[in-house]
């Protein structure tokens, strides 16, 4: 069995925590702000709910990721679902607490184990850095406001 592994993300933004969560929970609207890793984004089930499946990335990538909490305007966590993943038993947890300033200090945090043992350094390298992307378009989504209803299916 491959070992754990996994990465901290902290990212500081200037939009309030409210607005900041608002943002990376609306998956059907990812398409909009965190282009071109993001291509495509929905929901496969439910609308954004505990249980509900958002599906995102660039065809034939898409990945399908499962809300299993649900703390707004202070955590979301999610685990990868299906197959097809290079990845096994990934969880993530994002925090967002409000800043001194007004703004939010965000905390995203994942484990994982990979699918082929000894890719550990890879597997944390790619898909940290899709994360770290996320992370840093997040925050001129936010600074915007609500984004767009613009997205691809």
């Amino acid at each position: 069995m491959a070992r754990q592994h996994g990465y901290v993300i902290r990212r500081k933004y200037t939009a309030p925590p409210e607005r900041v969560f608002a943002v990376l929970a609306d998956a059907a609207h990812w398409s909009s702000w965190a282009r071109p890793v993001i291509m495509t984004s929905r929901w496969a089930e439910g609308t954004g709910d505990v249980d509900s499946v958002r599906v995102a990335g660039m065809w034939p990538v898409l990945i399908r990721e499962r809300i299993t909490e649900l703390h707004p305007p202070s955590r979301l966590s999610y685990r990868m679902v299906g197959r097809n993943i290079p990845v096994r038993d990934y969880e993530a947890a994002v925090e967002f607490r409000p800043a001194a300033d007004g703004g939010t200090e965000l905390t995203w945090t994942a484990s994982f184990r990979p699918l082929v043992p000894g890719t550990g350094a890879l597997m944390t390298a790619v898909v940290k850095s899709t994360v770290l992307f996320l992370a840093w378009r997040l925050g001129p989504a936010a600074a915007r406001g609500r984004v767009g209803t613009e997205h691809q299916g």
